[in-house]
């Protein structure tokens, strides 16, 4: 079975490895952009709170919408229950799914506004938009796409955890306008362990043991505006940027098989954000370096709110995030007792790769009483990937099978080999656009209110989890209820 080391640690050629690339962004969802919502009105409206954001959530969404909150007013989200379940169909043979489930139980936000001299509002709040775990003990039987192997065993443990802590101010400008500025500090964080047991019909086996783990540190300031140019209309702006300061990242695996009775069929590697390096077999190995980096894209938010009555409440944003592109050296040099190879490629970091995405947010809130409230909302999450076809994808897998590199030169024990972009591996291996609806109720005081959102997110799209087969279809369905508490003083 021939195998092939990657720069993220990922053994690619067979179903050894097929199911734990779900692991290889090293992120939750890196898939989409929009990861939760925040507050008690802003989540029971899908997120369009652009043109609103007047309690502690809109320091997150919108911070110019603060210079209209209550004085002194509080936030917790003070339950969020969420399961996300993907559905991986025809993975490993007709009708053999393969499914990835997580659930998280967590507080997701806490904000506090203080009304200051000169008509200015101070706040502060923290985020955590993911604080996610998986965990997962499989063994499947006799895979149909791959007839060599009797027995597959996976372990997995992951846990992944994003947070933004920071202070808020806001202020009018005028009587129609007012700006304000969020800066968040952010630590986003990720460990991944996995050891996988392949048993083959021919009762040899492979065993993998692979652990990485990685930390990132950034700035996220969050400018806004907002223009009400009467009662019942109201018009917001946001832009954002996340700015890494920092990041490590430790990767190391163990390889190896029933013929281990020497160090031919041995692989260890191990790297961190300076150098990955180690030993394949008799030969030494020194691969692309991983980054413990996560993009720096834009988010612009634009809103808007209409007013109708003082009962009824409409609202649409517009959501922009813009694309990234990151270089490394992707060059790869296995050393042996008597020849050399280098392997050349692009060098763009497939990791760090993002699409620009379109979204957009509506949503209604409704007085039933003057103590209990209804929202709906209706969201889109367009994913950040490449968009993936069925005839490109068994293309590249066609070429795949006549080899995915060429040998440019090849003398006095020197090899050199390119391999085309279009042949690499894409860690980010979904395509998959989901649409949301939400619904919430509010209890409100005039000193406090609780309400109870719940949130249902759905779609419908493609996975390539083994690059060397083409397309398979994929379902992706999320369910999470927020319950928000709140209190103010006017």
């Amino acid at each position: 079975m021939k195998r092939k080391f990657t720069h993220s640690g990922f053994l690619k050629k067979s179903l050894f490895t097929t199911l734990a690339l779900f692991s290889q962004i090293l992120v939750a969802d890196g898939y989409h952009n929009i990861n939760g919502f925040f507050g008690e009105r802003a989540t029971g409206m899908g997120g369009a709170f652009t043109a609103i954001s007047d309690d502690p959530s809109g320091a997150f969404y919108n911070p110019a919408g603060l210079a209209y909150a209550y004085d002194n007013s509080i936030s917790l989200s003070a339950s969020n229950y969420g399961i996300t379940k993907k559905t991986y169909e025809n993975v490993i043979g007709p009708g053999q799914n393969y499914g990835r489930n997580s659930q998280n139980y967590i507080p997701n936000f806490f904000g506090v506004v203080r009304d200051m001299e000169k008509g200015g509002k101070a706040a502060f709040s923290i985020v955590n938009p993911i604080n996610d775990t998986f965990q997962r003990n499989d063994q499947i039987q006799a895979p149909i796409y791959y007839p060599d192997i009797a027995t597959l065993r996976n372990y997995n443990r992951e846990a992944y955890n994003l947070i933004h802590v920071g202070f808020s101010y806001a202020k009018p400008i005028n009587s129609k306008f007012s700006w304000g500025a969020s800066l968040y500090y952010t630590s986003d964080t990720a460990s991944v362990t996995y050891t996988q047991l392949v048993q083959n019909r021919d009762k040899t086996y492979l065993s993998n043991t692979y652990n990485e783990n990685r930390k990132t540190t950034s700035l996220l300031p969050v400018l806004g505006i907002m223009f009400t140019p009467n009662e019942k209309w109201s018009f917001g702006a946001s832009l954002r940027r996340n700015i890494v300061m920092g990041g490590n990242r430790l990767i190391n695996t163990f390889d190896t098989g029933s013929s281990a009775s020497t160090s031919d069929s041995i692989t260890f590697v191990e790297g961190t954000h300076n150098a990955l390096s180690g030993i394949k077999g008799n030969t030494v190995y020194k691969g692309p370096t991983p980054t413990g980096r996560t993009p720096e894209n834009y988010e612009l938010r634009t809103g808007v709110a209409f007013f109708p009555n003082k009962r009824l409440m409409a609202a649409f944003d517009f959501i922009y995030t813009s694309g990234f592109t990151a270089s490394t050296n992707n060059t790869e040099v296995t050393i042996g007792s008597t020849s050399t190879l280098v392997g050349l490629t692009d060098n763009q970091n497939l990791e760090l790769k993002r699409y620009a995405t379109k979204n957009f947010a509506m949503g209604i809130e409704y007085y039933l009483t003057d103590f209990l409230s209804l929202r709906l909302g209706f969201f889109t999450n367009n994913a950040n990937t490449k968009p993936l076809t069925w005839a490109n994808s068994a293309l590249a897998a066609a070429n795949k099978s006549l080899g995915s590199a060429e040998t440019i030169y090849n003398q006095n024990g020197l090899a050199i080999n390119y391999k085309l972009p279009s042949l690499r591996d894409d860690p980010r291996n979904e395509y998959i656009n989901t649409r949301g609806i939400t619904v919430g109720f509010s209890f409100s005081t005039a000193k406090a209110s609780i309400g109870l959102n719940l949130v249902k997110e759905r779609g419908y799209g493609v996975s390539q989890l083994d690059t060397t087969r083409p397309l398979q279809s994929m379902i992706y369905d999320s369910t999470a209820l927020y319950i928000v508490v709140s209190s103010r003083n006017n």
